[in-house]
């Protein structure tokens, strides 16, 4: 597709300079983004997806991880979900089946890609349909153990653990196809935390067995939220730090990525001037730049495909429909395109209802709907 530009611009760069690094700079004063050159080391300059092989190639200096760059930069690993791209070279996100046997979560790092991995032996469902669970579980499921994977760390174990039944402690996070990681309580009183088990679904609720501290946000956070640091998890990078670190005032930077019933990931920048980017913390609101209320019960926080059901569970402020919510909440509706999905649980989109009307969103919540 061709850009074109306002006159204006294109007589005020030719008559400023002929060079082609002032003009690219003019250009960009202007508001018009044109591409970045990729470097020569060939390292990816856009998002990477998930499950591919890549090879870290540098760190950047506000990376939890830079101090130790010098043992990571080489070291090839696996993508365990599609990176958060910072912006040219850099990608956030989590590394998995490292040649050196760490795991890594990164908010600024540089990637060579080197195309999908190898498919993992061993990762097909059983042909008894239904009884490895197929997708995440949420915290407080209860299972039984049926197997545990040659790469995780318990699986010379496997023997004494295969027929256990046990309580999820956190939303199961779902590799290959059938695998799970997280932490499991189980009836006999041992517990574990798997980096990759196959679980059978159990009747028996899904109450979650961890409390959640008084004040602490059970939802995610958007962009601006002023926060108090109220807790690291053990996994995070900066667990080690926790002590000098929470208690702190600091403001989302970006909208926060939600886990395990309490646990924050994304970059924050506190009142004494120092920044961190999470995996896993803790938040309290403290008020400022955002009001930042609960989201309706079970609001999706997803983007929405077309034919998707929903039922419409509020209507933002901002969004022209505001005044006539009240007749608009709890009707049936089916998505007439692909949601944009805004400030957490916001969509925008076409929706068409059962009683015959349609609502174009800027900022509907919405519900799963039959």
């Amino acid at each position: 597709m061709k850009l074109l530009l306002p006159v204006g611009v294109l007589l005020f760069a030719a008559g400023f300079c002929c060079c082609g690094g002032d003009f690219e700079k003019v250009l960009r004063e202007a508001g018009i983004d044109i591409p970045t050159t990729a470097p020569a080391d060939g390292r990816a300059m856009s998002t990477v997806a998930a499950n591919e092989r890549v090879q870290i190639l540098e760190i950047a200096t506000d990376d939890a991880y830079y101090t130790d760059r010098a043992t990571m930069v080489g070291v090839t690993c696996t993508t365990d979900g599609e990176s958060t791209h910072q912006g040219e070279a850099w990608h956030g996100g989590s590394l998995k089946d490292c040649d050196n046997g760490s795991t890594y979560y990164f908010y600024k790092a540089a990637y060579l890609d080197l195309g999908p991995a190898p498919a993992v032996a061993g990762t097909l469902v059983p042909a008894i349909p239904g009884l490895r669970a197929t997708r995440p579980l949420p915290s407080g499921t209860r299972v039984k153990i049926l197997d545990v994977h040659a790469e995780d760390a318990f699986s010379s174990d496997r023997s004494t653990i295969m027929g256990k039944t046990c309580r999820l402690d956190g939303e199961s996070s779902l590799k290959d196809v059938e695998w799970h990681g997280g932490q499991v309580n189980c009836d006999d009183a041992s517990s574990y935390y798997f980096y990759k088990a196959a679980y059978e679904e159990l009747a028996g609720g899904t109450v979650s067995t961890t409390p959640v501290p008084a004040g602490v946000v059970t939802w995610a956070l958007p962009a601006g939220s002023r926060v108090r640091v109220a807790d690291i998890a053990t996994d995070d990078a900066y667990y080690a730090d926790k002590a000098t670190i929470v208690g702190k005032l600091c403001t989302l930077s970006e909208e926060s990525t939600f886990k395990d019933g309490m646990w924050h990931g994304g970059n924050v920048n506190c009142d004494d001037a120092s920044t961190y980017y999470f995996y896993k913390a803790a938040y309290e609101l403290t008020g400022g730049a955002v009001a930042v209320a609960a989201p309706p019960p079970n609001a999706l926080n997803y983007s929405l495909p077309k034919g998707t059901r929903i039922v419409i569970a509020d209507v933002a402020t901002d969004d022209a429909y505001f005044a006539d919510k009240s007749s608009m909440i709890g009707k049936r509706c089916t998505m007439d395109e692909q949601s944009v999905l805004r400030d957490v649980y916001w969509h925008g989109g076409q929706v068409l209802c059962d009683d015959g009307s349609s609502y174009y969103f800027y900022k509907g919540a919405f519900q799963a709907g039959g």
